[in-house]
Protein backbone atom coordinates (compact mmCIF):
# COMPACT_ATOMS: atom_id res chain seq x y z
CA UNK A 1 0.00 0.00 0.00
CA UNK A 2 3.29 1.74 0.63
CA UNK A 3 4.83 1.58 -2.45
CA UNK A 4 1.65 2.64 -4.58
CA UNK A 5 0.58 5.52 -2.56
CA UNK A 6 4.38 6.95 -3.02
CA UNK A 7 4.31 5.58 -6.88
CA UNK A 8 1.26 7.90 -7.07
CA UNK A 9 2.84 11.20 -5.03
CA UNK A 10 5.48 11.11 -7.23
CA UNK A 11 3.80 10.58 -10.74
CA UNK A 12 1.61 13.86 -9.15
CA UNK A 13 4.58 16.08 -8.66
CA UNK A 14 6.59 14.89 -11.91
CA UNK A 15 3.26 15.25 -14.22
CA UNK A 16 3.73 19.54 -13.70
CA UNK A 17 6.72 19.11 -15.03
CA UNK A 18 6.45 17.35 -17.73
CA UNK A 19 3.02 19.26 -19.16
CA UNK A 20 5.46 22.44 -18.84
CA UNK A 21 8.52 20.99 -20.71
CA UNK A 22 5.90 19.99 -23.55
CA UNK A 23 4.36 23.48 -24.18
CA UNK A 24 6.49 25.93 -25.58
CA UNK A 25 5.96 29.73 -23.72
CA UNK A 26 8.01 32.15 -25.07
CA UNK A 27 9.28 34.02 -21.53
CA UNK A 28 6.95 36.97 -20.70
CA UNK A 29 9.94 39.28 -19.62
CA UNK A 30 11.41 38.80 -23.58
CA UNK A 31 10.17 41.97 -25.15
CA UNK A 32 11.89 40.43 -28.72
CA UNK A 33 10.07 37.29 -28.09
CA UNK A 34 7.32 36.83 -31.16
CA UNK A 35 3.46 36.26 -29.90
CA UNK A 36 1.05 34.19 -32.04
CA UNK A 37 -1.45 36.27 -33.43
CA UNK A 38 -4.87 36.05 -31.86
CA UNK A 39 -8.26 35.56 -33.48
CA UNK A 40 -11.49 36.06 -31.57
CA UNK A 41 -14.83 36.27 -32.73
CA UNK A 42 -17.20 38.81 -32.03
CA UNK A 43 -20.28 38.40 -30.25
CA UNK A 44 -22.02 40.33 -32.63
CA UNK A 45 -20.87 38.15 -35.87
CA UNK A 46 -24.43 36.86 -37.32
CA UNK A 47 -26.41 39.51 -35.40
CA UNK A 48 -29.77 40.31 -37.23
CA UNK A 49 -31.50 43.27 -35.47
CA UNK A 50 -35.16 42.22 -34.87
CA UNK A 51 -37.35 43.82 -37.78
CA UNK A 52 -41.04 44.51 -37.18
CA UNK A 53 -42.17 44.69 -40.67
CA UNK A 54 -44.45 47.88 -41.82
CA UNK A 55 -46.53 48.16 -39.32
CA UNK A 56 -49.37 51.14 -39.98
CA UNK A 57 -49.33 54.14 -38.33
CA UNK A 58 -51.25 55.59 -35.76
CA UNK A 59 -53.24 57.33 -37.76
CA UNK A 60 -54.43 54.73 -39.67
CA UNK A 61 -54.97 53.10 -36.54
CA UNK A 62 -56.77 55.63 -35.07
CA UNK A 63 -59.51 55.46 -37.98
CA UNK A 64 -59.60 51.74 -37.60
CA UNK A 65 -60.83 51.70 -34.07
CA UNK A 66 -63.21 55.04 -34.16
CA UNK A 67 -66.93 54.79 -34.26
CA UNK A 68 -67.98 55.50 -37.97
CA UNK A 69 -69.47 59.01 -39.07
CA UNK A 70 -73.22 57.26 -39.25
CA UNK A 71 -73.24 56.30 -35.55
CA UNK A 72 -75.05 58.58 -32.75
CA UNK A 73 -72.59 58.54 -29.99
CA UNK A 74 -74.05 59.08 -25.95
CA UNK A 75 -72.16 60.71 -23.42
CA UNK A 76 -72.42 59.99 -19.75
CA UNK A 77 -75.65 60.54 -18.47
CA UNK A 78 -77.57 61.59 -21.45
CA UNK A 79 -80.38 59.94 -22.07
CA UNK A 80 -81.38 57.91 -25.13
CA UNK A 81 -83.29 59.79 -28.14
CA UNK A 82 -86.80 59.28 -28.92
CA UNK A 83 -88.06 57.03 -31.96
CA UNK A 84 -89.86 57.91 -35.09
CA UNK A 85 -92.80 56.60 -32.72
CA UNK A 86 -92.44 58.98 -30.03
CA UNK A 87 -91.30 56.73 -27.51
CA UNK A 88 -87.78 56.11 -26.02
CA UNK A 89 -85.52 53.31 -25.88
CA UNK A 90 -86.23 52.60 -22.21
CA UNK A 91 -90.16 51.71 -21.75
CA UNK A 92 -90.80 48.23 -21.64
CA UNK A 93 -93.87 46.74 -23.39
CA UNK A 94 -96.94 46.48 -21.17
CA UNK A 95 -95.88 48.54 -18.33
CA UNK A 96 -97.43 51.89 -18.17
CA UNK A 97 -95.39 55.06 -17.15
Amino acid sequence: MRTITAALVGAGAVLPLLAHAATAVPDPTDAAASVPAVTVQSAFDGYKSWQDGEAPGWQQLNRAVAPSRGVITMKHGQQPAATSDGKSGHEHGGESK
